[in-house]
C-alpha cells in the first residue's frame, strides 16, 4: 500500500555552510570539514490550574528564545582558515558572526537557514558567545578541532534559487 506524504530520509553529507564577519562577504567553510550541532528553537510556556468546568491546565506561550548555533571544524592555521577568522573575530571589540547553511547543499530550490536579527526577514550577524579549542591528548586519535557558538535572536529560513553558486 502506498503512503502519500512519506518523505525519504535526507543524507546531509553534501551540505553547504558559510560564515561572515560583516554580513556582506560570506566565506564557504564546508571544505573546512565543519559540522553544525543540533539547532533548537524554543519558546517558554507557563501554566495555571484555574477553577471552572475544565479538568485541564491553561497553557500560555512566551516569546521565542534566542537560538544557539555551534559549529565544530577541523583546526587549521592557514591565514584565512575558519579557525583564525573565528578566533580573531571573538577577540575583537565586536565579536559577531553570521552563519548560513543548507542541509542539501548548493542545490536548486533547496531550503537554507541563516542567523537573523529581525525575526527571520533578513540575514544578520549573531554574537560569538564561546570558542572552544579541543583538549590536546596524545592518547586521542581524533583530529584536533575547534568549536564556536553563535547566539542569534532568530533564524531566517529561505529557499535557494536555481543553480546556486553560494547561499545568498
Amino acid at each position: 500500500m502506498s503512503h502519500s506524504g512519506v518523505l525519504a530520509g535526507l543524507y546531509a553529507g553534501n551540505f553547504a555552510v558559510e560564515i561572515s564577519t560583516n554580513n556582506t562577504t560570506w566565506t564557504a567553510v564546508s571544505n573546512a570539514n565543519v559540522k553544525i550541532d543540533d539547532v533548537e528553537l524554543n519558546r517558554p510556556s507557563g501554566e495555571a490550574f484555574v477553577g471552572g468546568s475544565s479538568d485541564y491546565a491553561t497553557i500560555t506561550v512566551g516569546k521565542r528564545e534566542p537560538v544557539e548555533i555551534t559549529l565544530t571544524f577541523l583546526y587549521n592555521e592557514d591565514t584565512n582558515s575558519a579557525a583564525n577568522t573565528i578566533f580573531d573575530q571573538f577577540q575583537s571589540t565586536s565579536p559577531r558572526l553570521g552563519v548560513r547553511w543548507s542541509p542539501r547543499g548548493l542545490v536548486s530550490q533547496a531550503r537554507a537557514y541563516a542567523t537573523s536579527n529581525d525575526g527571520g526577514t533578513t540575514t544578520g550577524l549573531g554574537v560569538i558567545t564561546n570558542v572552544t579549542l579541543s583538549a590536546l591528548d596524545p592518547n586521542d586519535a581524533d583530529p584536533y578541532v575547534a568549536m564556536v557558538t553563535v547566539r542569534t535572536p532568530s533564524l531566517r529560513r529561505y529557499t535557494l534559487g536555481n543553480s546556486p553558486t553560494d547561499l545568498s
